[in-house]
């Protein structure tokens, strides 16, 4: 099969194949009946990687996407604390207040972590790395030794 051009990649409607194989729920069967290919044609252009710069433009769109709206509820959230707060404070309501602060922290907390804008500090001996590095059954083994000594 060496020098066997890919029959999709020839597609007059390859772009269209292409978009539709990113789509999702997109079914092969439905695509190569829509489009008049063979499903194990469109398996072969997919293996053979003849579409991965779509999907990851695909999954970068999608996450654009999603972050966009995680920022929206963000913002929304930001704005609704800042009228509780106000609002307990003409109410001189100082605990009802307080637990609108202590409930925005932890809101806070939440976003940071979602947002990437600071990670918890993790307290352990290194052997994460180590783990990290080896197959599950190293780790099985790893795991087994340790409670061994136990």
């Amino acid at each position: 099969m060496a020098g066997r051009k890919c029959s999709i990649c020839e597609h007059k409607s390859r772009h269209e194949i292409d978009s539709a194989l990113v789509s999702p729920g997109a079914s092969l069967r439905a695509i190569a009946q829509q489009y008049r290919v063979s499903k194990d044609a469109l398996s072969r252009h997919i293996k053979a990687g003849h579409i991965e710069e779509k999907i990851q433009k695909a999954a970068n769109a999608y996450e654009a996407i999603a972050g966009e709206g995680l920022l929206r509820r963000i913002d929304s959230f930001h704005k609704r604390f800042a009228e509780l707060a106000k609002k307990q404070q003409g109410l001189g309501d100082d605990l009802t207040e307080l637990k609108v602060y202590q409930t925005q922290a932890k809101y806070l907390e939440l976003e940071g972590k979602a947002t990437g804008a600071f990670k918890e500090k993790v307290e352990h001996s290194g052997t994460v790395e180590v783990l990290g590095k080896m197959s599950d059954e190293e780790v099985i083994d790893r795991a087994r030794s340790i409670l061994a000594r136990k």
